[in-house]
């Protein structure tokens, strides 16, 4: 969405000087051709106008949290890290004789388990 209209120096001016006089802002805005929200924002601070506000949301979590959050995700993966080598490890320690049994007894496992409606197995 893009920004509204901003008041030029010349119209800053004309503003001054109209606030000067005291002219309503609805004579002020018919004079410049402008909102009366532009003449209300630069009238109630005039130094912070047209200077680029804070986009989006307010951040939920300060910095020092931020930093918690990326240290407990830092050490997460190296728990991962952990389980993953001792998976590793442990499934080089499974004889491959083994898993052949298992693969070729898929077959009958998955015939009772059509027998027995999902129930219980003598697997």
């Amino acid at each position: 969405m893009e920004r509204g209209k901003t008041l030029t120096i010349p119209e800053r001016v004309q503003v001054d000087l109209m606030v000067q006089l005291n002219m309503s802002i609805l004579l002020m805005s018919a004079r410049i051709h402008c909102s009366r929200t532009i003449n209300d924002c630069y009238m109630s601070d005039p130094v912070a106008y047209g200077t680029s506000k804070s986009t989006g949301r307010a951040r939920k979590l300060k910095q020092r949290d931020e930093k918690n959050v990326a240290r407990e995700v830092s050490n997460t993966m190296k728990s991962a890290k952990d389980l993953k080598d001792a998976v590793k490890t442990e499934w080089i320690k499974i004889h491959p004789s083994y898993l052949e049994n298992l693969s070729n007894s898929m077959p009958n496992r998955i015939f009772q388990v059509i027998q027995k409606n999902g129930g219980v197995t003598s697997y």
